[in-house]
């Protein structure tokens, strides 16, 4: 007999009489009744649900053999103050389970040394023992990929600006040693002029208003030498809306500001060339045209070296053009490869846990179904179980269970796939194999695009969502690049969704059309030419802005809100490298529509107006069409 407890003497063996009480069999707690020595004498049915455990088989054995073995001397150590202190004592120790498991249990118990009887309520604490170590694990997992990211400076600073976190990146970018730099101000890795102008605390201002705060400026190490940074940094806030302080990301973009200077530099130089020899040409031209009279010889010269010189200058403008070409598409291909990485990483990291879930639901679906099965032949053989098993029954409600438990896991199988389905949009959206040409379903690509922008398209407290109305045609695969033709969906789509956003909030839409609306159309023009239809019905675009609208660096938008590269690089990609046209037409209070029209395979290049599609009658009365169509079926994305 294992006895935790001195025995009091009494005059006789005493015998535990407690009488029923609803609310012991109702908590969902574990009540007990515990004797000194050392056996329970009373359990409510939350021990068997929990434990797995019959009550039979806890009554018949020492409770303290269902204690894991190194906890069994810190529990009896607990109880032993319970004959010295009058008062309850609460401890955490495991406890065994049938199927050979343990679970964390949390105890609060009292003794009562008239009776020698200790109660105990019993708490199960394993699912919070079990997520507080995934958290943790997850956080420890969340530092160490900050801490070995090298080619970003990624650090945190308190609310007043210090800092309070230093990863390898920050050290190799910035110069300082950890050890150097916490608990330091972020003013600090600033420049003097800017420190004198009060920047370090204006941006931590913006940022703290606005949520996020993105500059290009210099940064100075501890050597004194500088470097150009592109730096954002997002101000961190709890539940309740209280600033806690800034995440900060610093990358060093020196080669790249020295590589536009240097391409600048080439620009100008160009350009003075040209002005130069321009200017040469036509000191000669009037030189030639007072001696034409006396030389018909020199005229003849002089015409076929006009013809020279303005082949000459056409080459010249021509390499101005090509220069102006792939600066754009420079700065644009490297912000699109790194979105493109990202967006990738993340999908990856997401698609592994997900298919671990999404593989494991159907076993568990299959499990469940059995032990339904099971339930219904037990009900088939013994159609008057015992009382106990029926009030069992009647507690779990177990014609619910059996109905719910099914759309229970398929609600589950809907989730895991609406997340695989997400991280699927996202590599399709990446296409890291971008320089390739192969046939691809393009409304994949159109839907992978609207999953991208699917939160600036719901609803906010700032305005309503935007509507996104889907006629897809039939058509068939298109050779084309992915990659890049998602990038024209997503600029065209930024667009529409940035003109919604400014006539709404310039009130341009009328009070009885209040509904923002993106329209998706899809068709076969004929059997080599396929063409996708984009339209919003914003503001619309006046026709001097619309003549530019293709132009590199031309664009409407404010300072910081758009680089004017957009709609030029979808030009091209459209045009030169797929060999289709891009048009536009719009008019002020009318919307907008883009249309792509991309051809079949390399053979069909050619012309659409060349097409029957297009007649001069419709060609004429396109603009008059853009929103007259018939109201396509509403598609809720």
């Amino acid at each position: 007999m294992l006895t935790f407890l001195p025995e009091v003497p009494s005059s006789g063996s005493q015998k535990l009489s407690l009488k029923p009480d609803p609310f012991f069999s109702l908590s969902l707690d574990m009540l007990c009744v515990m004797s000194s020595d050392g056996y329970f004498k009373e359990l409510n049915p939350r021990w068997e649900k929990t434990l797995g455990f019959r009550s039979e088989q806890l009554l018949a054995h020492p409770w303290l053999e269902l204690v894991y073995p190194k906890d069994r001397q810190l529990t009896l150590s607990k109880l032993r103050k319970l004959y010295t202190n009058s008062e309850p004592i609460t401890f955490k120790n495991r406890c065994y389970c049938a199927d050979g498991s343990y679970k964390w249990l949390l105890w609060n118990v009292s003794f009562c040394p008239e009776r020698q009887l200790i109660y105990a309520v019993v708490r199960d604490q394993t699912e919070c023992k079990l997520s507080k170590e995934a958290l943790l694990d997850s956080e420890e997992r969340f530092h160490c990929l900050v801490e070995n990211v090298k080619d970003y400076a990624i650090y945190m600073l308190d609310p007043q600006g210090r800092v309070i976190s230093w990863n390898q990146g920050a050290e190799r970018i910035n110069g300082y040693r950890e050890e150097e730099i916490l608990g330091q101000p972020v003013s600090l890795l600033y420049p003097p002029e800017d420190i004198e102008s009060g920047k370090p605390e204006y941006v931590l201002k913006v940022a703290a208003e606005v949520g996020r705060f993105e500059d290009e400026s210099f940064r100075v190490r501890p050597d004194g030498s500088r470097f150009w940074a592109n730096a954002v940094i997002t101000a961190l806030r709890d539940k309740k809306g209280r600033l806690r302080g800034f995440a900060k990301v610093v990358q060093d973009i020196t080669e790249r500001k020295l590589a536009e200077e240097a391409l600048q530099q080439a620009h100008d130089d160009l350009e003075r060339r040209v002005g130069e020899r321009t200017a040469e040409l036509v000191k000669t031209n009037k030189r030639l045209r007072q001696e034409i009279n006396e030389r018909k010889q020199v005229e003849k010269e002089l015409r076929r070296s006009e013809k020279q010189l303005r082949q000459q200058t056409q080459q010249l403008q021509q390499t101005l053009h090509q220069l102006k070409k792939a600066q754009a598409q420079l700065v644009q291909s490297e912000k699109m490869s790194s979105l493109g990485q990202l967006v990738a990483g993340v999908a990856h990291e997401i698609n592994n846990p997900v298919s671990f879930i999404y593989g494991n639901l159907n076993y568990a679906e299959q499990y469940f179904q059995d032990l339904l099965e099971l339930i219904k032949v037990y009900q088939q053989c013994c159609p008057n179980p015992a009382p106990k098993v029926q009030d069992q029954i009647q507690q779990i409600d177990l014609d619910f269970l059996t109905t719910d438990l099914p759309k229970l896991l398929h609600s589950m199988k809907v989730g895991a796939d609406r997340i695989y389905q997400i991280v699927r949009s996202l590599r399709n959206f990446s296409h890291l194999d971008r320089a390739e040409k192969k046939p691809v379903n393009i409304h994949e690509g159109i839907d992978n695009t609207l999953l991208i922008l699917q939160s600036r398209l719901k609803s906010t407290s700032g305005h309503p969502g935007i509507e996104i109305i889907k006629d897809y045609g039939d058509l068939p695969l298109i050779d084309c690049y992915a990659g890049e033709l998602n990038q024209v969906f997503m600029n065209i789509l930024s667009n529409a969704i940035d003109a919604i956003e400014e006539s709404f909030a310039n009130h341009h839409l009328s009070l009885a059309n209040k509904k923002q609306q993106i329209r998706i159309h899809t068709e076969a023009i004929n059997k080599d030419w396929v063409a996708i239809r984009i339209a919003d019905n914003g503001a619309g675009i006046p026709e001097l802005v619309k003549q530019r609208l293709f132009d590199p660096f031309f664009t409407t938008k404010p300072v910081g809100k758009g680089t004017g590269l957009g709609l030029s690089i979808s030009y091209q990609i459209v045009v030169e490298k797929h060999g289709g046209h891009l048009k536009c037409f719009s008019s002020p209070g009318q919307g907008t529509e883009f249309v792509i029209e991309i051809p079949l395979g390399q053979t069909s290049q050619q012309c659409c107006c060349q097409n029957p599609y297009y007649t001069s009658r419709e060609m004429l009365n396109h603009e008059s069409r853009i929103h007259n169509y018939p109201l396509l079926e509403a598609t809720s994305f």
